[in-house]
């Protein structure tokens, strides 16, 4: 029995990670700050510290896969997204390189932010693009992706990189959904943008591709549903899944979108708690267009369905 170890995998996607690994007969071990308080039946847990490599290989040892999606999302400082997505990254990978066997092989799960916006909303952001991430979040992820590059050559890997991952119960899309049942959106950006999406189910299974097929090694990817919708189009799909009526929608222009960024980081300052809005989510709500292209992971990998957006936003509220 493969042995596969999950960083991040309490999470929204750790958590549906895992119980597909489970379901397909894989020993899933998951590495977290602190224990669960709620346990997924048959899996591991194994409590690390991301500062200490020392207690990730002690955790890390005997698994043959390690996928690592633990991130920070929202700091106030670059410092903070940093020390989480670029130090712990590369302990984690220092570790993974000390093991007297290591792993077969590493997938890192990085972001559309470490590649940054499209040039246009009828352009496509794909991998023979130069990465121009636009925030501190981006810029963090796309360090974290140049520490897996120090793996030791023995060890195989893949990088994947999603746009927007939705499913039941996710944080982020669930907040937008409270918006559109009060009737009210402010949008962290213009109405008129494109976006690309991706299914949880989608991006549990792609990783399980990175998993076992080879063709991957060594490659970045963009994963998401190889359609793009413009932001007005995904509110309209919500508020019908919910059966609510189309809310006001309201843009603020960029100058005021940081400072609403400025104001959440200060309130949440206050509160003692990380801030879910703040300047670093204005820069990449003011950049208008967050697309990519799947067509090299279709091609690499023969992948042939998506969830499209209106099914998978169904799936998510009904």
């Amino acid at each position: 029995m493969r042995t596969v170890a999950i960083t991040g995998g309490t999470g929204f996607i750790g958590s549906a990670l895992a119980r597909a690994l489970l379901a397909k007969g894989y020993r899933v071990k998951i590495f977290t700050r602190k224990p669960p308080a709620r346990r997924l039946d048959n899996a591991e847990y194994a409590v690390v510290s991301f500062d200490d490599a020392a207690t990730i290989a002690a955790a890390a040892e005997g698994a043959d896969f390690i996928v690592h999606m633990a991130a920070v999302l929202f700091s106030r400082t670059r410092a903070g997204f940093n020390k989480a997505n670029v130090t712990g990254t590369a302990n984690l990978v220092k570790a993974s390189g000390s093991l007297p066997k290591p792993p077969l092989k590493f997938i890192y799960i990085s972001s559309l932010a470490a590649g940054g916006p499209s040039p246009s909303a009828a352009v496509a952001r794909d991998e023979n693009m130069p990465d121009a991430p636009v925030s501190n979040y981006g810029a963090s992820k796309l360090g974290g992706e140049k520490e897996i590059g120090k793996l030791p050559a023995a060890i195989r890997r893949t990088i994947l990189r999603p746009p927007i991952v939705y499913g039941k119960n996710e944080f982020a899309v669930s907040k937008i959904a409270e918006w559109v049942r009060k009737g009210f959106m402010v949008n962290a950006g213009s109405s008129n943008g494109t976006f690309s999406f991706i299914h949880v189910d989608d991006l549990t299974a792609a990783i399980i591709t990175a998993i076992e097929n080879p063709a991957t090694d060594g490659q970045t990817y963009y994963v998401c549903e190889n359609r793009t919708y413009p932001w007005h189009n995904f509110i309209e799909l919500l508020a019908d899944a919910m059966k609510v009526k189309m809310p006001f929608m309201l843009d603020l222009p960029k100058g005021l979108l940081c400072a609403l960024g400025l104001v959440y980081e200060a309130v949440s300052w206050l509160g003692g708690a990380e801030p879910v809005f703040n300047r670093d989510k204005a820069k990449e709500g003011a950049a208008g267009n967050w697309t990519a292209s799947s067509s090299k992971w279709e091609r690499d990998t023969g992948w042939k369905t998506w969830t499209g957006l209106e099914e998978g936003i169904k799936k998510t509220f009904n």
